[in-house]
């Protein structure tokens, strides 16, 4: 099976997975992750907007809100779908997503351009929102932040068995880049990052494949480190697991930006133009940094104290350790990034 056909497979399956996200016509019926980020999302955008508007809005959790556009091409039944700077760009570059003027969305200009998806001819590709970033998670029964200062610290034999490493579908984007960077190289160069990679392949307990299965390798004690995302950890500790850190290595972590963006030929255009604009404001970008800890991207956006407390440092310098790649890039070359991080870890199971 070739990597085209496992694209069209995993949609399906996905898709497949997530059937009850047909449902009833809203104004907004909008797609997002599982585990917690639909319940934030109400929470932070829904309801407040409901409020505001009068417009109703259904946020739908399903498996993968890409395979969700890419199974109902054609004939969407989400207006608005939570997503990845890279996955964003793939559905974009093959015809998934509409696109906008910059001047529908005033809330943007306060939000750096690095950081907006935009299309070979400057149009916009969906509202960029807020920020995770991807580091290293340390379970500290088992090992101290100070074992993982460096993204090459996972390739250390000591940690034979006792590390974990997520799919390919994402490691090829999120893995293979920074530790490339680590490496000297960057997402463009990125041969030395995959020997990285294939380390930490091979002292792998597992591949784990969704956040709840990492969740319970790093509660159980299982793994001791393992690349992960900050805002799962954020979550953890706020559950009460006081056990787990997230380390952003001295080369740096993974910026990762979220954005909303439209299905093409998506229905209701009047009422999801006023939902992009209302998700792009610093308001609900705060809300959901409190509740998800999410960071926003609008520079207007303000943590409280307690938030920062919770970050352990300002905003600001926090940024100013994260890398953002080129998304761009990784999206047109994705398929041969999966395809070289899935022999490289073929490799490290022998």
């Amino acid at each position: 099976m070739n990597i085209t056909q496992r694209f069209a497979k995993w949609a399906l399956a996905a898709s497949m997975l997530g059937a009850s996200a047909a449902v009833p016509a809203q104004d907004i019926t909008m797609a997002t992750w599982g585990g917690g980020v639909g319940k934030a999302w109400r929470e932070a955008y829904a309801e407040p907007f409901m409020k505001a508007s009068k417009l109703e809005v259904k946020i739908v959790e399903v498996p993968t809100p890409e395979a969700q556009v890419r199974a109902q091409k054609g004939a969407p039944k989400f207006n608005a779908v939570l997503s990845s700077l890279f996955e964003a760009a793939q559905m974009y570059e093959d015809g998934l997503l509409e696109d906008f003027d910059m001047a529908d969305f005033p809330a943007l200009k306060n939000v750096p351009d690095k950081y907006l998806l935009k299309a070979p001819n400057g149009r916009l590709i969906g509202v960029s929102t807020y920020f995770a970033y991807y580091g290293i998670a340390v379970n500290t029964d088992l090992a101290k932040p100070a074992d993982f200062a460096s993204w090459k610290n996972l390739a250390d034999p000591k940690w034979a068995g006792k590390l974990s490493v997520t799919r390919p579908v994402y490691s090829s984007a999120y893995d293979l880049t920074i530790m490339s960077v680590a490496e000297g190289g960057s997402e463009r160069d990125t041969a030395k990052g995959l020997e990285l990679l294939t380390a930490l392949g091979k002292n792998a307990l597992t591949m784990y494949s969704s956040m709840a299965q990492m969740n319970q390798l790093l509660q159980r004690g299982e793994v001791a480190a393992a690349p992960y995302y900050s805002t799962r950890i954020w979550q953890m500790q706020r559950d009460g697991q006081r056990n787990v850190e997230l380390v952003v290595p001295k080369e740096g972590a993974l910026m990762l930006p979220y954005l909303v963006v439209v299905p093409k030929g998506a229905q209701g255009r009047e009422h999801y133009m006023k939902w992009l604009e209302y998700v792009g404001q610093p308001e609900g970008q705060q809300r959901i940094a409190e509740i998800a800890g999410y960071m926003p991207l609008n520079s207007q956006a303000r943590l409280s104290p307690a938030a920062e407390k919770e970050l352990g440092q300002p905003l600001d310098k926090l940024r100013d350790q994260l890398y953002q790649p080129d998304w761009n890039l990784i999206a047109k070359t994705r398929k041969t990034r999966i395809e070289a991080v899935e022999r490289a870890m073929a490799g490290a199971a022998r």
